[in-house]
């Protein structure tokens, strides 16, 4: 089956009384909003439209509202951000997560406020602590997996829980691609490790926006993003149709000198079992006059 490909997302998205936008990679590109997806939101907010950004940033969603902010997207045309971090307080807040009152901590240190005034504190080894809490690497440019291996073969040996903030295994910065916390958790899990997701592509996101969104059909939200292992499988799997951006995360597959390979869209949507109802190279809303 060919997946329907389009330059702009508004006739789309009448059929659609909610939105899930992906951040990274679909709203912005870590310097500055895209000027369509810009006029995406500006167009939904003018028709009424709920729009949440749903990201995997291992923070609370309120420390993202400024950084969107500094990257030309005004507060106005969005209803609100929501993190993995925000599941991950969620369920601690809540008890739906009991692990104990000690854990290790890896990331970025203003990441560490997801779990600030929680009772929890941090440890500086797994033998001293009762959880690991995964936000992503301390340095994502010099270090690698490889480089939390030991720790993590010992937290195997405790048998202590490892949580994941960010199930992304990698992230683009530019021409770079810098790896997440996913990618430790990954390891982890195929060590035999018990870990916990919050976040695309885990039902925990979808059941916290439908909250947020105040019991909006599955059928009524369109989720846009840029992977097919997160935001795609996620949606689907939620009942929920989506739009693949295609020059994110599989632009290396599947664009070329700004042109999409269409039968390369095919073939990575059909591996992976997958057929969003449309792809776009880059969100925009209607389609441009000819030049």
């Amino acid at each position: 089956m060919s997946i329907h490909v389009t330059d702009h997302i508004g006739p789309i998205a009448q059929d659609y009384d909610a939105f899930l936008f992906d951040l990274w990679g679909v709203v912005h590109n870590g310097v500055a909003a895209w000027p369509g997806a810009l006029r995406v939101l500006e167009a939904l907010h003018g028709l009424n439209k709920q729009v949440i950004l749903l990201s995997n940033a291992p923070r609370l969603g309120v420390a993202v509202d400024p950084v969107l902010a500094r990257f030309g997207l005004p507060r106005s045309h969005y209803d609100r951000v929501v993190a993995s971090g925000d599941m991950v307080r969620h369920a601690f807040e809540t008890g739906a997560l009991d692990l104990g009152s000690r854990c290790v901590f890896w990331g970025k240190e203003p990441d560490k406020a997801v779990i600030a005034g929680l009772g929890i504190s941090f440890a500086d080894s797994p033998d001293h602590a009762d959880f690991i809490l995964c936000a992503g690497l301390t340095d994502d440019h010099t270090e690698t997996v490889e480089d939390y291996r030991d720790q993590l073969l010992w937290a195997k040996q405790l048998d202590m829980p490892l949580v994941c903030a960010n199930p992304d295994y990698e992230v683009m910065q530019g021409d770079l691609m810098l790896p997440c916390a996913g990618a430790i958790a990954l390891a982890y899990e195929q060590m035999g490790g018990t870990t916990h997701w919050f976040g695309k592509p885990y039902n925990v996101a979808y059941d916290y926006c439908q909250r947020v969104l105040g019991g909006v059909d599955p059928s009524r939200i369109l989720a846009v993003g840029d992977t097919l292992r997160t935001d795609i499988r996620g949606a689907t799997d939620a009942g929920i149709a989506s739009v693949l951006i295609t020059s994110g995360i599989h632009g290396r597959e599947i664009m070329a000198n700004g042109s999409l390979d269409h039968a390369g869209l095919d073939r990575i949507c059909a591996e992976a079992g997958l057929a969003p109802v449309a792809a776009m190279t880059g969100l925009d809303w209607q389609a441009l006059p000819p030049l």
